[in-house]
């Protein structure tokens, strides 16, 4: 997952290693901790695999660092990545479900209307039988299990209800295109589409 990252984050500019760190710490510090021990690996693995080379170098105080930008290859393997779902884990994993989150943008409406959708039906089938199971458990006595138990169901509501906002709001714009584009055919407008550049403005990491 952090070569899907990397090259996510070269799409927007290209970097030399500390300067990317620092961008993913910022993008991706919610979701985990990036260090160089991790990073220089993934960044020679990338370069082997001909997804990003060594543009120009810049120098810095006493040394020069490379500068790294994506590559065509380098772009297509981040569309692979992006929409490639290998294993339940990469929609079950809260931390690899919010890593795409991340890079949504770069996916079509209907791409994101899918996973957004197996998301939500994963939490509704672990919702339901949370709920199943705190029938069986209606004498319990200790009230922080209680109070625990609660909380979660709580959470995972919660991370429901957001994800069936994005899947309405995904939905609302692929309809609009969908209009914008027969009144551009008939000379009438399409001008003021609505873009899905702000769609994760509220984007936050999955709880549950």
């Amino acid at each position: 997952m952090l070569e899907l990252a990397i090259l996510g984050a070269l799409k927007e500019k290209p970097m030399h290693g500390y300067e990317l760190k620092k961008r993913l710490t910022f993008m991706l510090g919610h979701l985990w901790k990036i260090s160089f021990g991790s990073l220089y690996p993934a960044l020679k693995r990338l370069e082997s695999k001909q997804a990003i080379e060594r543009a120009y170098t810049v120098k810095e105080k006493t040394r020069n660092r490379y500068v790294y930008r994506i590559t065509p290859e380098g772009e297509r393997l981040f569309q692979e990545l992006l929409t490639r779902v290998e294993s339940n884990s990469d929609i079950t994993d809260s931390d690899r479900f919010s890593l795409r989150l991340v890079f949504f943008r770069y996916l079509d409406p209907e791409a994101r209307i899918r996973l957004l959708e197996r998301r939500r039906n994963y939490l509704l089938e672990k919702l339901n039988e949370m709920v199943s199971w705190g029938k069986n458990r209606e004498k319990e006595a200790d009230s922080y299990r209680v109070g625990l138990f609660r909380h979660r169901q709580e959470l995972m509501r919660s991370d429901i209800d957001w994800l069936n906002n994005l899947i309405e709001r995904e939905r609302s714009m692929l309809s609009g295109e969908s209009r914008g584009a027969d009144l551009t055919e008939e000379g009438k407008g399409g001008e003021n589409l609505v873009s899905g550049d702000d769609l994760m403005g509220d984007f936050r990491p999955m709880q549950a």
